[in-house]
C-alpha cells in the first residue's frame, strides 16, 4: 500500500492541471505500460497522450512537424533520416536491445527455405527491421539481391501481426512471414496450436546486441527551454518506470501493469515480463540501464545497413565519429542526464493507486 504522504501527493497531482506530452510509439512498451498504469507520469505532473503510429514514415513526419513531442522508434530509422535524408532528428537514449525480435511465419510455413519466392511483409523496405530480416535470411542462403523473396509494405507491427494471424491482407493478398516484436511475439506463442505463428528464427541468435527502440525528438526541441523541461520530466518518468520494471522486487506489480495495459491474462503477462526483462533483447541499456546507447549495438545496426546498401553517405563517412554523443550530434544525452539527475534528487515511487485520469 502507498504511504499516506504518497497518497496525498497523488491527490494533489489529480487536482492540478497536468502538462500534456504528445507521445508517438509503435506499441506500448513494458516501460511505458508500467509508467502509465502505476502513476509515474501523473506523479511527475504529466498527461502523456499515447499516439500509436501507423508506420515509420508517418512517425518521423509527425515528430519533425511538431505533432509529437517525443517518439519511440527504432534507432535505425533515426540513422536513416539523419544521415541519408539530412533530417535533424536527435536520439536522447536507448530503451531496448531488440524487443523479442523474431522472424515469424504462418503455421503452414515451418522452415526459412519455404519462404523462397514469397513476399515478406514489412513496415518499410528501408526500415531497420527490414535490414535485420535480410541479414537473418541471408544467413540461411536467401537473398533479396537474388530475388529469393521480396518485401511487401504493410505498416507497423500491429498491422503485420493481424495480417499474419489472418494469413491475408484486408485486400485478400496472401501473407507468409514478417518480423514480430514485444508484445506480439509472446501473444502469438500463446495462441492455440494450429493458430500460433511459427518462430523461424530469433534475431538475437544471428546478431546481438542491436540497439532498437530509442527516444527520438526533433533537434530544435533542445533549443526551447520549456520543451526541454517537459522532455526531461517525461524521460525521468520513463527512467523511474524502467528501474521499477527491472527490479525483481516489483515483479508481481509490473506483471499486473502489463496485464492491464495489454489486456492479456496473468500467464501471458508473466511471459511478457520475462521478454521485457531479458538481458540480451529486453528493455535494457547495459551496463547501467540508464538509457545510454550501446555503441556495439548501434554499430551493429550501421554494419547491417551498410552490408545491404542502406546508406547514401560517401564511402569514407566516419560513422564512429558521427555516433559520438554531443550537442548537434545524432545522440545527445543532455535531456537523459538531466532526467537521471532529477530522478536521483526526487525519486518517483510509482505506487499511486488514486484514480487520476490517464490516457492509454
Amino acid at each position: 500500500m502507498p504511504s499516506r504522504s504518497l497518497v496525498l501527493a497523488c491527490l494533489a497531482a489529480c487536482s492540478q492541471a497536468l502538462d500534456t506530452v504528445q507521445y508517438g510509439a509503435f506499441l506500448p512498451t513494458a516501460t511505458y505500460s508500467v509508467a502509465n498504469q502505476l502513476g509515474f507520469f501523473t506523479e511527475n505532473g504529466l498527461d502523456v497522450v499515447y499516439n500509436q503510429v501507423p508506420n515509420s514514415t508517418a512517425a518521423f513526419a509527425s515528430i519533425l512537424n511538431g505533432q509529437y513531442d517525443i517518439l519511440t522508434a527504432t534507432v535505425d530509422n533515426a540513422l536513416n533520416f539523419r544521415f541519408n535524408q539530412n533530417q535533424n532528428v536527435t536520439v536522447l537514449g536507448q530503451l531496448d536491445q531488440g524487443p523479442d525480435l523474431v522472424l515469424a511465419s504462418i503455421p503452414s510455413i515451418t522452415s526459412i527455405d519455404q519462404l523462397k519466392g514469397k513476399p515478406i511483409i514489412v513496415d518499410s523496405p528501408l526500415s531497420g527491421y527490414a535490414y535485420l530480416l535480410q541479414d537473418v535470411l541471408a544467413s540461411q542462403g536467401l537473398t533479396l539481391a537474388n530475388n529469393d523473396y521480396y518485401f511487401m509494405t504493410v505498416g507497423g507491427t500491429p498491422q503485420r501481426y493481424s495480417a499474419l494471424l489472418n494469413e491475408v491482407l484486408p485486400n485478400g493478398t496472401a501473407v507468409y512471414a514478417t518480423i514480430l516484436t514485444y508484445p506480439f511475439t509472446v501473444e502469438g506463442e500463446a495462441k492455440p496450436s494450429g493458430q500460433a505463428p511459427n518462430i523461424l528464427a530469433r534475431i538475437s541468435d544471428v546478431v546481438a546486441p542491436v540497439t532498437s527502440s530509442a527516444f527520438t525528438i526533433r533537434e530544435s526541441s533542445l533549443g526551447n527551454k520549456a520543451e526541454t523541461a517537459l522532455l526531461t520530466r517525461f524521460i525521468a518518468s520513463m527512467y523511474a518506470a524502467n528501474k521499477f520494471l527491472l527490479n525483481p522486487k516489483y515483479k508481481a506489480c509490473s506483471i499486473q501493469a502489463l496485464a492491464k495495459q495489454l489486456d492479456v491474462s496473468q500467464d501471458v503477462a508473466t511471459q511478457e515480463y520475462a521478454s521485457a526483462t531479458n538481458l540480451l533483447s529486453g528493455e535494457v541499456s547495459p551496463p547501467l540501464n540508464d538509457f545510454t546507447v550501446s555503441q556495439t549495438g548501434i554499430l551493429n545496426d550501421v554494419e547491417i545497413r551498410l552490408k545491404f546498401g542502406g546508406f547514401s553517405v560517401p564511402p569514407a563517412f566516419n560513422f564512429s565519429a558521427a555516433l559520438i554523443p554531443g550537442p548537434g550530434k545524432l545522440i545527445d544525452y543532455s535531456v537523459k542526464d538531466a532526467a537521471v539527475a532529477q530522478y536521483n534528487k526526487h525519486p518517483l515511487n510509482g505506487n499511486c493507486t488514486i484514480p487520476c485520469k490517464r490516457r492509454a
